[in-house]
């Protein structure tokens, strides 16, 4: 158990969070930031503008966002407007500084960071942090996202489906140099396949950042789901040990997924061409056992979405979640080659099943906790 409390005090402490009142030295540009729910245009400042605002301005500006489906907010921008003399009706707008007013995707586009050079290089006056009613902004570490991705890695449906692939294997006699082969394509399959799931999801959940209402609406969902999933977990873990069936085990994959999985791997192996094969069960299989695996996934995904930075940063810390995910897969694979006797992995399967509930559990719990503070 000592064990399972580092995991949890190691995963807190790498989801961080900036101080309100810190005070900067740095010059900072004042951006108000106007959109509507909804539109397309505010979408894509969102998702592409935003982002790279932040990769190039980190700390040298204070955002402030308002949505012009509140009438304070549209008179307000109508105020700015009628000061700045601007005749133009945009769906999406920003002013720096109170004196600059760019409208429009395209022409915040083509002009934003120009115009963000020229008021730096003005030297505006130094303000605390605290004094803009900003929110801090979250960070999730890469030793969050690894762990998280590591959890998920020992989730017991995707360590009993290996179990059962790895016996398959070895009743047809394999060498261990056709094991290594084997598990080595089986586990680039399951890698790459993952981490194509994880990069639609993603980008399907940045389109709707510019959404703040559905946005808090996703996360108090998730934050309900997510204490439920902690809770089953445990009862799992505590179930499975007092019994030892998989039949008290309520979060796992359905009976007609596992038998769909068993029959990808029995048609797959059959195959003339055997390594095509294998590599054609990892990305099925990966497929129907995201039904299990997205329990982690998705909130992982989630929380992803409101961090900040380039694209190249959201995709370094997927390739970083998936990397972990797939080494329990090849740990089990390597076992295999070194001559652990089937005995022993499935010994080990079982034993997974309440290491395995604790430690997802437990990873729940942390992150309904951080949702909760983005709510």
């Amino acid at each position: 158990m000592m064990r399972f409390l580092s995991i949890v005090l190691l995963l807190s402490s790498s989801i961080s969070f900036t101080c309100a009142g810190e005070i900067t030295d740095q010059p900072k540009v004042k951006i108000e930031y106007f959109f509507q729910t909804g539109c397309h245009d505010c979408e894509n400042v969102s998702a592409f503008i935003l982002p790279q605002l932040e990769e190039r301005f980190s700390g040298r500006y204070e955002l402030h966002k308002y949505d012009t489906g509140t009438k304070e907010n549209i008179l307000r921008l109508i105020e700015i407007q009628n000061r700045l003399k601007i005749d133009d009706n945009p769906t999406v707008a920003m002013i720096l500084n109170g004196k600059i007013y760019l409208g429009g995707f395209d022409n915040i586009n083509d002009k934003l960071f120009d115009q963000m050079d020229k008021c730096l290089a003005e030297d505006p006056v130094k303000t605390p942090a605290a004094s803009t009613g900003v929110p801090p902004q979250r960070t999730f570490s890469p030793a969050a996202v690894m762990l998280a991705g590591l959890a998920d890695g020992v989730n017991p449906c995707v360590f009993s489906t290996l179990i059962f692939f790895i016996t398959l294997l070895l009743s047809m006699k394999a060498s261990k140099i056709k094991l290594l082969l084997a598990g080595g394509i089986y586990c680039l399959a399951c890698f790459l396949t993952y981490l194509s799931i994880g990069f639609g999801i993603f980008r399907f959940l940045k389109l709707f950042s510019g959404y703040h209402g559905l946005q808090t609406a996703l996360n108090v969902i998730l934050f309900v789901a997510l204490m439920l999933l902690a809770g089953l977990s445990f009862l799992d873990a505590w179930r499975f040990r007092r019994s030892g069936k998989a039949e008290s085990v309520t979060l796992q994959l359905p009976d007609n997924i596992k038998s769909q999985i068993r029959s990808i791997m029995h048609r797959g192996l059959k195959y003339h061409f055997l390594l095509p094969g294998i590599f054609g069960i990892g990305v099925m299989v990966t497929v129907l056992e995201s039904v299990c695996t997205g329990q982690v996934y998705v909130p992982t995904l989630i929380l992803l979405t409101r961090e900040t930075g380039l694209a190249s940063k959201w995709f370094f810390y997927l390739l970083l979640y998936n990397l972990m995910f797939i080494l329990p897969l090849i740990g089990l694979f390597l076992a295999a080659v070194a001559g652990t006797s089937l005995r022993s992995l499935l010994a080990l399967s079982k034993r997974n099943v309440v290491t395995g509930k604790i430690l997802m559990g437990l990873l729940f719990l942390i992150l309904s906790l951080v949702l909760l503070r983005l709510i």
